[in-house]
């Protein structure tokens, strides 16, 4: 067994025939004779381990879980030879292994094993629970719950067509010639800092593309995506799943996040089977509940509350 110690312990385990990397967040006094809840948590579009896992990673092993954060197939310090491959799919499979790994370990209570997604992962978590259930129970921050809908239900034919001919060119540029192509999906790149768009859009910028969180304080971090993203991102929907989840289910979401996730939380919580709760974070934004210790704290304790009755 590895030499396993209290705080922050660098991890890999096999996804897909690669090696993806984590870091293992482990309780004060850790003892490796005992057993302990443990939570595996997949992050927001785009992002490595250091970001928000690392966040939530630290106050859930100060309550006495384990926590493990890792980077997906392709992104950080993982293997994979598509960097940055924002592919629910693939993401979705990387969670049934890092769940798989977390099953290995003595130290983990496997009846007390939960899952908890943020923002794009909010979204693939409940569809992997929905037949995963190794997993007692999942709670979602700040979830991107239907993507099916935000792409088919907001935009029209004649502006995804263009969208899905693109990803379509360069997978076939790849298969042809194996150069993948980037592109910034979020358009972080269009915005003028000194004049931000209001909601996620804009909170994103301050995020991502600062030294807040972006690469220059996380130089494993890229804003950009492979073009083929669109293929797959507009055909994953938790809300047409939630009615057959079947296991107890958390939604947290920003009161100020109402033009961006509270409103496709409530849509999953409304669909959702029972158990289930909703909590809505007072002051809190869609990105503030990524990284703002006093917003951090409130959804933490709240995921600990509703872990506790499973």
């Amino acid at each position: 067994m590895e030499n396993f110690k209290a705080g922050k312990n660098e991890v890999t385990f096999k996804s897909q025939g690669v090696n993806l990397a984590g870091n293992l967040y482990l309780p004060e006094n850790f003892d490796t004779s005992n057993q302990y809840p443990t939570i595996v948590f997949s992050g927001p579009f785009n992002q490595v381990k250091e970001q928000m896992g690392a966040k939530y990673g630290e106050k859930f092993a100060a309550k006495g879980y384990v926590f493990l954060a890792f980077d997906h197939l392709g992104y950080g310090d993982s293997e994979g030879e598509i960097r940055d491959n924002e592919n629910a799919f693939i993401k979705m499979e990387s969670i049934r292994e890092a769940i798989s790994y977390l099953g290995t370990l003595s130290f983990v209570n496997r009846e007390k094993l939960y899952g908890y997604g943020g923002c794009a992962s909010g979204g693939y978590l409940p569809i992997v629970a929905t037949t995963d259930k190794r997993l007692k129970a999942i709670a979602t921050v700040s979830g991107m719950m239907n993507n099916t809908m935000n792409y088919f239900g907001v935009m029209t034919k004649e502006q995804l067509m263009p969208l899905f001919a693109m990803a379509n060119e360069a997978r076939q540029k790849a298969y042809e010639t194996g150069e993948v192509e980037y592109y910034d999906a979020l358009n972080m790149g269009a915005i003028d800092p000194a004049n931000l768009p209001e909601g996620a859009v804009g909170e994103g910028y301050d995020y991502y593309m600062t030294e807040r969180a972006g690469a220059a304080t996380y130089p494993n971090y890229s804003h950009l995506a492979p073009k083929t993203l669109m293929e797959n991102v507009p055909l994953t929907s938790a809300v047409a799943l939630a009615p057959y989840l079947y296991t107890p289910y958390l939604g947290i979401y920003g009161e100020e996040a109402m033009i961006d996730t509270a409103p496709l939380t409530t849509m999953f919580y409304e669909a959702a089977s029972e158990p289930k709760e909703l909590f809505e974070v007072p002051g809190a934004s869609h990105v503030s509940l990524y990284d703002i210790d006093e917003h951090v704290d409130q959804a933490v304790d709240k995921m600990d509350e509703f872990f506790k009755k499973y």
